[in-house]
Formats: structure tokens, sequence, C-alpha cells
């Protein structure tokens, strides 16, 4: 049998079809689709609709997990702005999807075993392998947005990459992984295909994801164009450092400072690509 196996697709529908479309994935029997199927992107709705109709195994990540709980007091900053648009496009579609799967030899899951928010790099992969239960041989997660493949002492650890939102510095490219079984001997290959970030660029903005959150969406698809590892994050973190991440202020003050790749404000860039993309 063979699977596709995704991870962090972030509602990056340009991406998901991409994937979709290969002859690799077409090939495919069944999907399983690591976490964090949403949030960032412009299209969870369709994103999840897409997945919900090809029998997709889902699992939950941290993104889904904080949709979870989107209304607490916690997430009422600016900062989650982009959250709550989220969770309002996802009416009615379940997000409360198991953590982890286990099939015989096979673990699945988003960050580490048990805990979706977990957030570790390949060199930290070892440790986790022996610690996974007695049987287990191979462990497939996500939520880190790199991928790796990594053999320790007779087990191995496949993080696919994020398919939406890769962050190795190739930008417009989703990775995707292909577990190929027969009897107890496991293949895995990593694959991948170019996908047209113009569009994903124009959904933005007619689904109106831009206007709810614009210097996250901002930062947000400049990581996807160019790779640029935990390109998202820099930018909160320099918030953070003049700030309230909760307080618009703060945002708008780093939007005056921070060096954006167009020497625009952020309301600016997303006027001037309107006008390009409309």
């Amino acid at each position: 049998m063979r699977t596709l196996v995704i991870a962090d697709v972030h509602g990056n529908l340009p991406a998901l079809e991409a994937v979709l479309a290969t002859p690799e994935a077409q090939s495919c029997q069944r999907i399983i689709s690591l976490g964090d199927q949403v949030n960032f992107g412009p299209q969870p709705r369709e994103v999840m609709l897409r997945l919900q109709s090809l029998g997709t195994i889902m699992l939950r990540g941290n993104h889904e997990d904080r949709l979870l709980r989107v209304n607490v007091p916690e997430y009422a900053g600016y900062n989650w702005a982009l959250q709550r648009w989220t969770a309002s496009q996802l009416e009615g579609i379940r997000l409360d999807h198991p953590l982890d799967l286990r099939e015989g030899r096979k673990w699945f899951t988003h960050g580490t075993p048990g805990d979706p928010f977990h957030l570790i790099q390949a060199d930290e992969v070892p440790a986790q392998l022996d610690a996974l239960p007695d049987g287990v041989t191979h462990l497939f997660s996500g939520h880190n947005h790199k991928p790796w493949l990594v053999e320790h002492q007779g087990k191995v650890a496949c993080n696919p990459g994020s398919l939406g939102m890769l962050e190795d510095n190739t930008g417009g490219y989703a990775p995707f992984l292909l577990m190929d079984e027969d009897g107890d001997h496991i293949t895995l290959t990593r694959c991948g295909v170019y996908y047209d970030t113009t569009a994903l660029a124009r959904a933005y903005i007619t689904t109106g994801c831009a206007v709810s959150a614009p210097e996250m969406t901002r930062v947000v698809l400049h990581t996807i164009v160019t790779g640029e590892y935990q390109g998202t994050l820099k930018l909160v973190k320099y918030v953070a450092s003049l700030g309230d991440l909760g307080d618009e202020e703060a945002w708008r003050r780093a939007d005056s400072l921070w060096p954006w790749r167009e020497p625009l404000s952020t309301a600016d860039y997303w006027k001037k690509l309107e006008e390009e993309l409309l």
C-alpha cells in the first residue's frame, strides 16, 4: 500500500492542489495529514473540505488545538486576529482530531507524541526515537517546517516538511512524503512540487484574510514566497521587543521599523498587490 503523508498545509490551497495533482500523489491509496491543516493561509475551509473529500486521516496540530479554544481571553489580543478570522471560516468543520495515530510499528503525530506544541530540531530526534513505545520503529511528525529523515539505532523519524509553509529557503515549493509498505518492509520517498504563489497572494486579498491581520499575513506570505526559516516568528519576536503582542499599536510601530523586502508600509503593500493581481 502507498500512503501520501503530508504536514502543515496551513490553509494553503494552491500548494495542496499542486501536490494532489502529481502522479506520485495520485498513485496513493490513502492520505495522512500530520496536523496544522489550517491557519496562516487564506483558504482554511477549502483546504479542510478538500481533505475531507479524499477521506484524509487528519491529526490535530497546535493550530487546530488553539482554534478549539479560540474564544478564551488568552486569544483576544491583536496578535491572534488571524486565528480568529480562521475560526470564522471553519463553522461546522471538525477540528478535534486525535493527537496521535499508531499503526503497528508506525507512530504519527504533529510535534512529539502527545504534544502538538513541542517544536524539536533534527538533532533532537534521536532522543525522541529512544523514547518511543516498544515495537515502534517509525516516527512521522511535522510542526517544524523544515523536513528531515533521521535514522537512529534501527529506527527512523521523518518530517515531510510543511506542505503549505516550507521554511528551508526554497520558496513556492510544497514537500510531501510517499510511504510504501510491502509486508513488514517500509520504504519512504521524499517528494515535492513547485506551485504558483501568485494564486495564494490573490486569495489573501479576495477572501478578506489580509484585512483581518495585515502585518501577520504579510510576513506569512513573505515566509512562503522566500522559504525563510522562522521568518514569521522573527517578526513576532520583534513586535514583542517593542511592546505587548496583543496591542495593535506595537504591530503598527514594528511595521514602520521592520526591514521589509519591499520598502512599503503594510497598508501600501496590500494595496499595491491588489492593483497588480485583481
